[in-house]
């Protein structure tokens, strides 16, 4: 799977390259599995132990787990890789791991050969903790280890299927992906069928999890369904990733800007700013200059943020954003690189520069608008 980085996430360490990042929701499944792990699996699987002693192996098996996804989402990275494509990182996250994919793949054996890296590695590293655990009963290694290692030998079996699962963006939608598009030579209409297959499976999975909240089962219920919903989400965008994609191939944002923009001078206080721009003009970002240079922006949300009776005292520079990534794009960036910045940093709007100057802004709903437009026009 691929996730856009919304949230760079907590730093953990870099594996060739690739930097390895914990979401924050990584810690309630962190938590989850430790507890199921220790107050359910282990004590049935093998009674007669301390409380204690299943919370060492709950917490050591959730560890092994997450190891196990890191390696799988790395098998992906590299191959990826060998075919040119970017990957810049793997992070974990409440429904599992996810590789940072930047580009589609180059063909259709690229895809599937990345695709099929993760379940492989999961299948042979399920063989391998399944033979060490048979290894440790037959020499009488502690159950700590050889249940731990056995648990791991199972998980990773169900990682490798579940991930086989035909329904894009999982290894198996990528995989059916892959064939479709060999066979049509139309990347389009393949994404469009493994994505639809994406959504049954979302919706299967939520009808399966109903069935099991209908007969006891609440946590398992809620997990199934809460995984079929997020399934069933980013199945739909991905395609409308590849839409957009493609309705915007090889375009800069030059022709989507709104240039000469009304810019407000940095010495204005908030007070000016509100009764003389604001009001006047209800835009909601407005580029800063100080002595005919670009130094930041100033947005609608800061304004209002600031306590009211304060809008006289202070001044824009005091609030303003400075120019960066997160505020500023150059004229010739790729409309795809625009969305994908505004989606990171949770903005509708950008200022736009040529070579260092101000050149316009773009927003978030004059290019919803282009999509909208050639979405219904070319049918």
């Amino acid at each position: 799977m691929d996730l856009n980085k919304k949230d760079e996430g907590l730093y953990l360490f870099k594996l060739f390259g690739f930097e390895i990042r914990l979401d924050w929701t990584w810690f309630f499944l962190a938590i989850l599995i430790t507890w199921t792990l220790a107050d359910g699996y282990f004590p049935i699987k093998y009674p007669g132990y301390s409380v204690g002693y299943y919370w060492i192996m709950g917490f050591i098996g959730s560890i092994g787990l997450f190891l196990s996804i890191i390696l799988h989402e790395l098998c992906h990275s590299l191959v990826g890789r060998l075919y040119g494509i970017p990957f810049t990182g793997i992070k974990l996250f409440i429904f599992g791991g996810v590789a940072k994919m930047g580009a589609e793949p180059p063909s259709p054996k690229a895809e599937f050969l990345m695709a099929g890296a993760g379940p492989l590695l999961s299948i042979g590293l399920g063989v391998v903790f399944y033979a060490l655990s048979r290894i440790g009963i037959a020499m009488n290694w502690p159950i700590l280890l050889t249940g731990v290692i056995h648990y791991l030998g199972i998980i990773n079996f169900v990682v490798a299927v579940f991930n086989l699962l035909p329904g894009f963006p999982l290894d198996g939608g990528r995989i059916l992906r892959s064939i479709l598009w060999w066979w049509s030579n139309n990347l389009k209409w393949a994404t469009r069928i493994a994505s639809q297959g994406g959504t049954w499976l979302g919706f299967s999975m939520i009808f399966l999890g109903i069935i099991q909240l209908i007969q006891g089962g609440l946590i398992g219920g809620l997990w199934m369904i809460l995984i079929g919903f997020f399934l069933q989400s980013i199945s739909k965008m991905s395609y409308q990733e590849l839409f957009i994609k493609e309705i915007f191939r090889g375009d800069s944002i030059k022709k989507y800007v709104k240039k000469d923009p009304i810019y407000v001078a940095s010495d204005l206080t908030l007070q000016e700013l509100v009764e003389d721009y604001f009001y006047r003009y209800y835009h909601k970002l407005y580029p800063v200059m100080q002595n005919g240079e670009l130094v930041g922006s100033i947005s609608f949300d800061t304004v209002s943020e600031t306590e009211r009776e304060k809008w006289p005292e202070i001044r824009v520079m005091q609030v303003m954003s400075e120019c960066s990534e997160k505020n500023m794009v150059d004229v010739e960036t790729d409309v795809a690189k625009v969305l994908e910045i505004m989606r990171s940093h949770m903005t509708k709007r950008l200022i736009v520069t040529q070579e260092g100057k101000l050149y316009g802004i773009i927003t978030l709903k004059d290019l919803m608008d282009v999509i909208f437009i050639k979405r219904v026009l070319r049918g």
